[in-house]
Parts: C-alpha cells; sequence; structure tokens
C-alpha cells in the first residue's frame, strides 16, 4: 500500500511570506500585527493575525513532521480528518483523536491535553497506525473525546520597536481564554481534549 498523503502535511514547495510583508496598524486598543495588503481571512474570530503560505505549483516533497498552516487551521475548526479533510469521525463518546505524553502534557493526561494535531476518520487512523513510524513505536494512545475544545494558537510572537516588529520567539503559546497578543503570528490552532475515553478501533 502507498504511503498516505496527510491533507495537513506540509510539502518542502511551501513557503512562508516575507517579514516585509508585515506593518503596524494602529487601532484603538494600540498597535498591532498586520500585512501591507490585508485581507478578511488574515484573522480568526479571536482577531489573531495568522501566517500566509505561499503554494508552488510544483507539489515538492511531503514533509511528514511538519503541518501546513492553513490546512491544519481548516481541520481543526471544523474537526476534519487529518488525512483526507472529510469529517472526522465521531461516535456516542465523541471524536476520534490519537495523542501522546509530552514534557509539558497536564499531570491529567490524556485528560486535557493540548493538541495540534486534528481528529481522524476511522480508515485513516487504522492505516496511519500501520505506516507511521513513530506511531508503531506505541507511543501514542487512541482516544474517544466528547468535548475537543479550541484552546488558542501558537506561533511567533513579534515585539514593537522604533523600527517597527522585530521577532521574538517560534511556537509561543496564546489561549484564547487571555488577552491577545498584537504581535502574534498564529501558525497552528490547538484544542484541549475535554471529556476522554481510552478506545480501540472497532
Amino acid at each position: 500500500m502507498p504511503l498516505l498523503t496527510p491533507y495537513v502535511a506540509s510539502r518542502s514547495t511551501d513557503k512562508g511570506m516575507p517579514e516585509s510583508t508585515l506593518t503596524v496598524e494602529f487601532t484603538a486598543n494600540g498597535p498591532r500585527l498586520t500585512y501591507r495588503n490585508p485581507r478578511p481571512e488574515d484573522r480568526d474570530n479571536h482577531g489573531n493575525l495568522w501566517v500566509r503560505v505561499e503554494e508552488s505549483p510544483d507539489p515538492g516533497h511531503v514533509q511528514y513532521d511538519s503541518l501546513h498552516s492553513t490546512r491544519q487551521r481548516t481541520c481543526m475548526e471544523h474537526l476534519l480528518c487529518q488525512i483526507c479533510a472529510q469529517p472526522a469521525d465521531r461516535n456516542k463518546d465523541g471524536w476520534l483523536f490519537i495523542d501522546w505524553q509530552r514534557e509539558d502534557s497536564p499531570p491529567t493526561w490524556p485528560e486535557k491535553s493540548l493538541t495540534t494535531m486534528p481528529p481522524l476518520c476511522t480508515e485513516h487512523a487504522r492505516i496511519s497506525l500501520r505506516q507511521c513510524p513513530f506511531l508503531r513505536r506505541g507511543e501514542h494512545v487512541l482516544l474517544r473525546v466528547r468535548k475537543p475544545h479550541l484552546y488558542g494558537v501558537s506561533g511567533t510572537l513579534y515585539r514593537l520597536t522604533t523600527t517597527g516588529w522585530d521577532s521574538t520567539e517560534n511556537g509561543q503559546l496564546s489561549p484564547y481564554s487571555k488577552p491577545r497578543h498584537p504581535g502574534m503570528l498564529a501558525f497552528l490552532l490547538l484544542r484541549q481534549l475535554r471529556g476522554v475515553k481510552v478506545a480501540e478501533l472497532p
């Protein structure tokens, strides 16, 4: 069986927009990061600015260890399968997710775990368990999640200087429950897994 090409995986030819496309916008709440040619889809419902990904006609190589920002956001927002972008599997116990314990996992793991990995449909969960080298090592758990709560975003945090925005750190987390960072350039959408039940595939 040929290897899956996950919908959310990035390609080697994907390119982020250069920092020269960013500028400062002054609002009633103070300055915030924006694009020089803003588009309505640049911001989510919480006001976070999202990175733009420029795609080449050449599909390039699939980068299995890297997520495409726009496609990851689409699957997370609408609870679509990360492989086929169709509705993820859901039964009385909730949506189907795969998760694994990390250094920053909460003591309650897998309950209240934060994930950037969208859910899956049953068919592609089975294939992923067979094909993915990381998952074949057993460092994972299948979960049914009744409340995959939209938690926030992660991305690059910029600070405003006298010459404009300077990037500070990548992978910064901005929960929706806290004031939004005006200098955040979001890259990934996170959900918190609540109402978790360890599951097996039928």
